[in-house]
C-alpha cells in the first residue's frame, strides 16, 4: 500500500507543467500587458486622427482636384457643375509652348536663386556679426526679425511705396548722393521690376537665414575654434576649414527651405508689381493665378500649379535625405 501510495502519490507530477497553460484556454480575455497596449495604441491614433483629417482636407483633396482640373478643358460653367470634357496632355502642352509661360518659369528660377544667393551672404555674415559680443548686439538679434514678422503682402506695398519714380524713397537718396541724376522708373520698368522684387524679397528672406545660421555657429564647440586659434589658424582659415564644415548639415538644409519658401513667393509680387510691366515679373505662382482667375483658364492654371508640386515632390526626398542624422538620433531616442 505504501507503494502504490508513493506511486499514487507520484502520478500527478507529469501534470504540473500543463497548469499554466490553464488560462490561456479561458474565457477571461487577453492578458492585462496585451489589453493595455492596444488601449495605448487606439489613444494614439485617436490623438492624431484630428491631424489626419486636417491633412486630408486641407492638402490631399485639393491637389487631387487640382490635378484632376489640369486634365479637363475648363470653363466658369464647368466649375460650377464640377464636370468638365477630358483634354488630355493639351494643358500641359499649351504652357510648356506658350511664351509667357516660358518666361514666367525662367523669371522664377532666376528670382529664386537669385535671391537664395544673397539671402545666404547676408545672413551668414549677420550670423558670424552677432556671434561675437559688441554693444547693441541684442537689439540687432531682436530689429533683424522684424522682416520676417510682416505679412508678405504687406512688404511688397512698402516697398512699393519706396521704389515709386515720384517721391520715393530710393530714388530720393540715389539722387541725393550722386548716383541718379533723375528719377528712376522702377516698378514700370520691364528691366527693372523683376529686380525690384528681388531685392523686396532679399530684404523679406535675411531673418530666416540669419537666426538658423546664428543658431548653428552657437552650436560650434569652443575648443575646437580655441584650438586652432593657438595652432595660429586666422579667422578666415577657422571660417573655412572649421566652422563651415561643422554646420554645413544646418547650411544644407537652410538652403533648400529657402529654395521651397522662395520658389512659391506670390504676395510679395502682387503687391509690388502684380507680375507686370508686360509679364516682366511675372512668375510661376503669379502667371498661374492670372490663368486661373483673370482669364479663366483654370486648367491651365492647374497643370502650371503641378510644376511647383514636382518641385516639391523633388525637394521633400532631398530634405529627408539631408536630415537622416537628426532622424535616426530621434527614433534611437524613442527607442
Amino acid at each position: 500500500m505504501n507503494g502504490k501510495n508513493q506511486a499514487g502519490a507520484a502520478a500527478p507530477t507529469p501534470a504540473s507543467p500543463r497548469q499554466p497553460v490553464r488560462p490561456r484556454t479561458s474565457d477571461a480575455g487577453p492578458p492585462p500587458r496585451v489589453s493595455a497596449w492596444r488601449r495605448r495604441r487606439l489613444a494614439g491614433w485617436l490623438f492624431l486622427a484630428p491631424a489626419i483629417a486636417y491633412l486630408l482636407f486641407a492638402f490631399l483633396l485639393p491637389i487631387i482636384y487640382n490635378l484632376m482640373l489640369s486634365f479637363e478643358r475648363t470653363s466658369p460653367a464647368t466649375i460650377a457643375k464640377f464636370a468638365a470634357p477630358f483634354a488630355g496632355l493639351a494643358n500641359y502642352r499649351y504652357i510648356f509652348h506658350d511664351p509667357t509661360t516660358q518666361m514666367a518659369i525662367i523669371h522664377t528660377f532666376e528670382f529664386t536663386f537669385g535671391s537664395l544667393f544673397f539671402q545666404f551672404i547676408i545672413g551668414f555674415a549677420l550670423a558670424l556679426l552677432f556671434g561675437t559680443e559688441f554693444p547693441g548686439s541684442t537689439l540687432g538679434r531682436s530689429l533683424v526679425i522684424v522682416p520676417w514678422l510682416l505679412p508678405l503682402f504687406v512688404t511688397g506695398v512698402m516697398f512699393k511705396f519706396l521704389f515709386q519714380a515720384e517721391g520715393g524713397a530710393v530714388n530720393q537718396i540715389l539722387m541725393a548722393i550722386g548716383l541718379a541724376h533723375g528719377p528712376i522708373d522702377w516698378l514700370n520698368s520691364p528691366h527693372l521690376a523683376l529686380w525690384t522684387v528681388l531685392i523686396a524679397n532679399i530684404w523679406l528672406g535675411v531673418p530666416f537665414f540669419t537666426v538658423l545660421l546664428y543658431s548653428a555657429i552657437q552650436d560650434v564647440p569652443t575648443e575646437v575654434t580655441e584650438a586652432a586659434r593657438i595652432d595660429g589658424a586666422g579667422p578666415w582659415q577657422r571660417l573655412v576649414l572649421i566652422i563651415v564644415p561643422i554646420i554645413l548639415p544646418v547650411i544644407e538644409i537652410v538652403l533648400l527651405l529657402g529654395f521651397v519658401f522662395t520658389v512659391k513667393v506670390f504676395d510679395l509680387v502682387i503687391g509690388l508689381t502684380g507680375g507686370g510691366p508686360a509679364n516682366s515679373s511675372q512668375l510661376i505662382t503669379t502667371w498661374s493665378y492670372n490663368l486661373s482667375f483673370q482669364q479663366f483658364n483654370f486648367g491651365q492654371g492647374a497643370a502650371l500649379n503641378n510644376v511647383l508640386l514636382v518641385l516639391a515632390l523633388i525637394c521633400s526626398p532631398i530634405y529627408l535625405w539631408l536630415s537622416r542624422d537628426s532622424l535616426r538620433g530621434s527614433s534611437g531616442a524613442g527607442r
